[in-house]
């Protein structure tokens, strides 16, 4: 591949992410997605592209879960919906109760009613049981070493809620993590990789071929500390010409 060829690929994959971000303006609004357990392994990271980029969350995370056992149903959706409400009052400005799975609902005096389930989970001994799982939420502002100190607040929030009638609050060990619009990223990934790209090929000399593939997948993440997630496009190189030809960058 010659250096006028090279620098036109280059090019494509700026053409490339700008088509895909154009694409996905039409799409759903990926609100806050949540990233829960624990942080990635150096097995895990085998599995990743060699080129990727380290950004804080924006939200972190404390998930918990409302239990009630009174004895009629109406009862207790009542009593969890106004413990919500009054977790609501309680947080203010610098906490938020969110309701939602990998894509949360912030909760206000307008939502907070949210469908409950029944039977505690494995808890079969209490079959007259409803529960709903929630997280509550503070911003972590661009400063991820202050995660310990965001997860004590989180915690004393939590510990001191009021429960109304039979509610209980059980609360998770881990927290967890959100990031609004991880495809706003898709640019500052893909020029990391363009970068990686051609330093390889200034590397490796004007004999050997380089391509990428994969630049028109989402974007996936990995939680890397207790603030931090590490955000990657699941892209492969090849190069050819030098040899044997050989795969780099998804962990091959």
């Amino acid at each position: 591949m010659s250096r006028k060829m090279f620098a036109s690929a280059i090019a494509c994959v700026a053409l490339a992410a700008s088509a895909i971000s154009h694409a996905q303006d039409g799409a759903e609004n990926l609100d806050s997605v949540v990233v829960t357990g624990s942080r990635i392994a150096y097995r895990d990271l085998l599995d990743t592209p060699a080129v990727s980029i380290t950004r804080p969350g924006d939200y972190l995370l404390l998930p918990f879960e409302l239990v009630n056992d009174t004895r009629s149903e109406e009862g207790r959706r009542d009593e969890i919906h106004a413990t919500i409400r009054k977790m609501i009052n309680a947080a203010g400005s610098r906490f938020e109760i969110v309701h939602g799975d990998s894509y949360v609902t912030r909760l206000d005096a307008s939502n907070f009613t949210v469908p409950l389930a029944a039977d505690a989970g494995d808890k079969k001994e209490r079959p007259d049981t409803s529960h709903v799982a929630l997280f509550v939420r503070t911003a972590i502002g661009g400063t991820p070493d202050k995660a310990e100190a965001l997860t004590r607040a989180l915690r004393e929030f939590v510990d001191r809620a009021e429960r109304i009638g039979r509610t209980e609050i059980d609360v998770e060990k881990e927290t967890a993590l959100s990031l609004s619009r991880p495809e706003r990223f898709r640019h500052e990934i893909i020029r990391a990789i363009a970068d990686d790209t051609a330093k390889v090929r200034a590397a490796l000399g004007d004999g050997c071929e380089v391509a990428i593939e994969g630049l028109g997948s989402r974007i996936e993440w990995q939680r890397v500390s207790a603030a931090e997630l590490m955000l990657y496009i699941p892209y492969t190189m090849e190069i050819r010409g030098c040899g044997s030809p050989r795969r780099v960058g998804s962990g091959e």
